[in-house]
Formats: structure tokens, sequence, C-alpha cells
């Protein structure tokens, strides 16, 4: 019988995902690649990183040396002619061989020693992230980028095409007002009423019209959220960062509309990728939303969650209390 939950090496996979896509957009660079496969992570690691040193040093050294002669007088030109231009692609080419390098090499530290389903590589799909990546010079960038092939090679389908487009073109400071509004991403939606803006300058109208623009929020018109309960023993469970929140209400049948602003398809893709800390003064802002109708916030931290999509948390959950000025110190 075929083991269809086989698991094999998470690096094997991320170098079988590197040689299908070097394969698409550097076909010269595929041999050393698949002579890496059985490398382990600290030789990758070490190796890439002195790959991507060596290839930046002589770059540079030849573009210095392309670029500009010195005629017979002394003087420097500019070289235009068939080598020049030949040494220019080198140089081109050997950059984007570094930035890809840089990625991979996040990428594999990321992965560590983890193990992964095999499976095969959308060509497709890494034709796509290698001809995106190879540009990619910023450090902030490559690391967001090695998140999302690491990503790839644990969950197949992860991360979709027209994501991978939208974020070719946003740019490092688009990422780092991204970053900051996945701090407030509850569940699929982020809470917005008159507080929330006063109080978390990362969710501005100047900063979410930028990341509208850069297809990662929707942020006109403002949204609503329907939160429906049965009954007093009725709950809603969502969860924001490593919480598990509890709405529940506090008599009979409720409905609470909820004003907010969502992800869009390619923003909530790469929301899985940022790692925020959860910010309880957002909580209290939405906790009194939820009291005026007639519901309560609580909360507790998860522990572990499972591969059947279970959730282990510590227990009990603990209420939210605004109005009580010691729960400032109720931090998970």
């Amino acid at each position: 019988m075929v083991d269809l939950n086989l698991k094999v090496s998470a690096i094997e996979m991320l170098l079988k995902y590197t040689a299908s896509g070097i394969g698409a957009v550097a076909g010269s660079m595929l041999g050393p690649w698949r002579a890496r496969q059985a490398a382990t992570v600290r030789r990758i690691e070490a190796e890439a990183e002195g790959d991507s040193l060596k290839l930046i040093a002589d770059a540079q050294a030849e573009a210095r040396r392309s670029l500009v002669e010195q005629d017979e007088a002394g003087r420097g030109m500019l070289d235009i002619g068939p080598e020049g231009i030949q040494q220019r692609i080198e140089f081109q080419e050997k950059k984007r061989q570094a930035n890809i390098a840089s990625v991979v090499r996040d990428a594999a530290a990321g992965l560590g020693d983890k193990e992964v389903p095999e499976h095969e590589p959308d060509p497709d799909w890494t034709a796509r992230f290698f001809d995106c990546v190879q540009d990619v010079s910023s450090e902030d960038m490559q690391k967001l980028w090695s998140k999302v092939l690491s990503g790839e090679v644990e969950s197949a389908g992860r991360t979709s095409l027209r994501t991978l487009d939208t974020l070719k073109n946003i740019t490092s400071r688009d990422a780092r007002k991204f970053q900051n509004v996945c701090g407030y991403v509850i569940h699929d939606f982020i809470f917005q009423s008159d507080g929330v803006n006063t109080n978390c300058s990362a969710l501005s109208y100047n900063n979410l019209l930028a990341l509208q623009d850069a297809g990662l929020v929707n942020a006109s018109p403002m949204l609503i959220k329907e939160l429906s309960f049965d009954g007093p023993s009725d709950n809603v469970l969502i969860l924001y960062q490593q919480l598990i929140l509890k709405i529940s209400t506090k008599g009979g049948k409720v409905k609470v509309d909820v004003p907010n602003f969502l992800l869009t398809a390619a923003g909530k893709e790469l929301h899985q990728f940022a790692k925020c800390e959860p910010d309880m003064d957002y909580l209290k802002l939405f906790s009194r939303f939820l009291r005026s109708k007639s519901c309560e916030l609580s909360f507790a931290r998860i522990v572990e969650k499972r591969p059947d999509g279970s959730i282990l948390h510590t227990n009990p959950f603990v209420l939210i209390e605004p109005e009580d000025p010691t729960s400032r110190d109720t931090t998970p």
C-alpha cells in the first residue's frame, strides 16, 4: 500500500522547489542547486551566504571594470560596446542569483529540521515565484518572500499566483504598514470605530488607504460583520494572535453588527506570515463596543494548535474589564 501521507525533509522539498523555479528562469543555476539536495541546513546556510557575498563582490568589481574605462589621455568614459553590454548583463544576472540565494537561505533557516508532506511543486507557481524574487534586493522584502517560500514548501497552495503578483508590487514601506495592521486582525476582520482610529495609529485612514492601493486591505466603504446569539449559553469563539476570544451574550437572542474593514484575498494570505503580539488596549475598545450591545468579551491563551484543527488553550477564560484599571496587568 502506498503511504499517501509520506513525510520528507523540508530542506529536500525546499531544494526541489528551488530547482524547479530556477530551471524556469535561470537554467544555468539548476545544476549547482541539484548538487546540494543532500546538504544539511547548516551547510545550505553557510554556502548560500558565502555564495551571496562572493557574487555581490564579484558583481561590484566587474561593474567598476565594465562601465568605466580609461582612455589614453586618462579620461573616464562609459563603455557602451558589445563587451560592456555583456558585462552589464552578467552583472545583472549575478545580482539576481544573489537575491535568489538570500531568499532560499532564509527559507531554509525558517524550515530547520521540519518534515513536510511529499508533493510535486507546481511549475507555474515556482516559475512565478523565482521570476518575482530575482529582482528583490531589499533585505526586509527578501525575508517576507522567504516566508512565502517556506510556507509553500510546508503546505502547497498556501499562497496563490495572484498574491505573488500583489507582493511583487508592494514596497518595503507598504510591507511595514501591513505588518502593523496585521496586529489588529481579529479572525478575518479589523474592528473599526472612532476610538480605534484615535488610539491605533496603524489603523489611520491614510495608512489603510495606502494599503488599499497596494491591494491588501478593503478600506472603503466600512463593512458590517454580523454576530448572532440564540441565548445566554451561546457564544462565538474567534482567534486573535496567540489568543482565543470568546464573545458571549448577557441575555437572550442578540444580533451584533460589528463595523470593520476586511483584508483582501491577497492580504489574508500574507497575514498568515505576520507574527504580532496581542494589543490588549485594542481588545478593551472592542470589549467596550460589545458591552454596549449586551455582550461580553473574554480571552484565553493558545497553548497548542493541533494538526486536526483543534486548539488547546488555558482555562478559564479571562473577562476583559475595561473599567477596571488593574486589567492593564492582565497580559497573556
